[in-house]
């Protein structure tokens, strides 16, 4: 987790489109969301990824990072498609599936693909530390705000201390066996429960002693690009008539 998760911010610190404001990258890839839940999936699904891609590609983001980031959501997404398609009949023991709910499936597949992809390059080109920034602006409450990105790094030092642990009972060898490994799992477990309660009380303290939520004022506010909104507007515009076009010949 803590792998993927600092593999997606450090591709979005390199990015070309760091700067942009996150209203312009909100409109595009928002927008190939919104017309992925709603229009069919054929012939929107495959046009909006391959916009997802340009665009990733436009922004900087490896299409090498996008498939391996991607292949979390595939899996999840392949595992609901699956229990979407199949039935199981429990007290006749038998599975079925129908040509309906195949079909089902392969649509909720697609959409849910889509979306998660135009997710994973929104999140791959727009660093933490901006998007809380634009949350604050947008009138979310500071302290909000301040726990957001203080949960945010706290994700890393809790992921760090699992790897360090875990590192320590390999040396040992405490995964030598079954009965060493589940051993060893339960006392990872509870030490991992134990620092992230203490952590957790800190950092408590913390926003507590500087009023939880006063943030520093932002100087400088990157002007939103008409252009860049008119295109993006513009793609999913074509998207959506030729969605319609094809569903209507």
């Amino acid at each position: 987790m803590s792998a993927g998760t600092a593999a997606i911010d450090s591709v979005a610190w390199r990015s070309t489109w760091r700067r942009r404001p996150v209203a312009e990258k909100v409109i595009l890839f928002g927008g190939i969301v919104g017309c992925a839940v709603v229009l069919a999936p054929v012939p929107a699904a495959p046009l909006l990824i391959v916009v997802t891609l340009i665009a990733a590609r436009r922004a900087g983001v490896p299409f090498a990072h996008v498939l391996r980031t991607a292949r979390g959501p595939a899996a999840f997404i392949a595992i609901a498609a699956l229990s979407t398609a199949v039935s199981i009949d429990f007290g006749a023991l038998t599975i079925s599936m129908t040509a309906h709910t195949a079909l089902g499936a392969a649509e909720l597949a697609l959409r849910a693909m889509t979306a998660s992809l135009a997710m994973l390059v929104f999140a791959s080109t727009t660093p933490m530390t901006t998007l809380t920034t634009a949350l604050r602006r947008a009138g979310l409450p500071a302290a909000c705000v301040d726990v957001i990105g203080i949960m945010y790094r706290m994700v890393f030092v809790l992921v760090e201390s699992l790897a360090t642990i875990r590192q320590a009972q390999v040396a040992r060898l405490g995964y030598a066996g079954f009965r060493r490994s589940l051993n060893s799992v339960g006392l990872l477990t509870a030490a991992v429960l134990i620092r992230s309660w203490t952590q957790a009380q800190r950092l408590e303290t913390g926003l507590a002693g500087r009023d939880q939520g006063i943030g520093m004022p932002v100087l400088y506010r990157q002007p939103v690009s008409r252009q860049f909104i008119f295109g993006s507007v513009s793609v999913l515009i074509g998207v959506v008539a030729l969605t319609v076009s094809w569903e209507m010949a």
